[in-house]
């Protein structure tokens, strides 16, 4: 950073590590969810319960445009005091709903991950994220690589957990990425995936500059089940996307969905044991 910039720059610095100091004193969450839904009433249960039992203690949820019984899905997780729902009629309303949150409950955790609901954030080696976001304390966030889960030939949903039905993915040659950030920190979101930061940059979980092209799996992943079923990735082309106004192409998805079932990939499976254990996935089945 240039030392204009870094001048410029001080008050935001010295008013971001004011708000650290001040939820420091505080008891919030060390990690809420942000994440905008639409029409995902049948997978938001199985998400939040994956989610609260690695570490999750508070999310920020944003509905947009949804029509199914999601209120009736989220009224327990409310009633606990675990939700906070916002409903969120704004077109391409993902960004904006992020920075809403932001705004208005930078105060209220430690961390902040901004992810999407067919996505699920683990640990390969500890029970909770939250045991290993203390490595990251002196950055403003941590990168998290998203490998993409595709439909493994499954034409309807089997009657599984989503991380137990769909254990094929895309080479790690094609891999996103997310961010788990410390929102007081955060200069500008134009994208989903990295934001700009008053003082420092992403970092990956090895304590590098973050960069996509070199995909670190070791103490945090998001898996991405991009697709669930095909008949759940055609329910996805005819919803739209929330962080664009163009239409998604059906042609494209389904193409881009045969290359996300080239490997097979259980990591998450031992986690999902302890979160919903073999004999419920059994009786579910059933």
């Amino acid at each position: 950073m240039s030392g204009l910039k870094q001048v410029l720059r001080a008050p935001w610095v010295w008013r971001a590590r004011a708000r650290d100091r001040i939820v420091a004193q505080r008891d919030v969450p060390t990690l809420a969810v942000v994440a905008i839904f639409r029409e995902e009433a049948p997978f938001l249960d199985e998400w939040l319960r994956f989610h609260e039992a690695v570490g999750v203690g508070h999310f920020y949820l944003y509905n947009n445009f949804s029509t199914d019984h999601f209120r009736d899905v989220l009224a327990p997780w409310i009633a606990r005091g675990l939700v906070t729902l916002t409903d969120w009629p704004v077109e391409v309303g993902q960004l904006p709903a992020y920075r809403h949150c932001i705004k208005h409950h930078m105060l209220d955790a430690k961390w902040m991950a901004f992810i999407d609901i067919d996505e699920f954030l683990f640990s390969p080696v500890a029970d909770k994220v939250t045991d290993v976001l203390g490595r990251f304390d002196g950055a403003p966030a941590v990168g998290v690589f998203s490998p993409y889960f595709g439909s493994a030939g499954h034409e309807q949903r089997p009657p599984v957990p989503i991380s137990r039905a769909f254990t094929k993915r895309s080479p790690l040659s094609k891999i996103s990425a997310k961010t788990i950030a410390n929102p007081r920190w955060i200069r500008a979101i134009r994208n989903v995936h990295l934001y700009k930061y008053w003082q420092g940059e992403t970092i990956d979980t090895m304590g590098r500059p973050f960069q996509g092209d070199r995909p670190v799996l070791d103490l945090l992943r998001l898996n991405h089940y991009w697709s669930r079923s095909l008949s759940d990735l055609q329910t996805k082309i005819q919803r739209g996307d929330a962080s664009t106004p163009v239409p998604r192409d059906s042609d494209w998805h389904f193409a881009a969905e045969k290359d996300m079932n080239a490997e097979d990939d259980a990591s998450i499976l031992p986690v999902l044991d302890r979160v919903f254990g073999k004999a419920e996935d059994a009786a579910k089945a059933g």
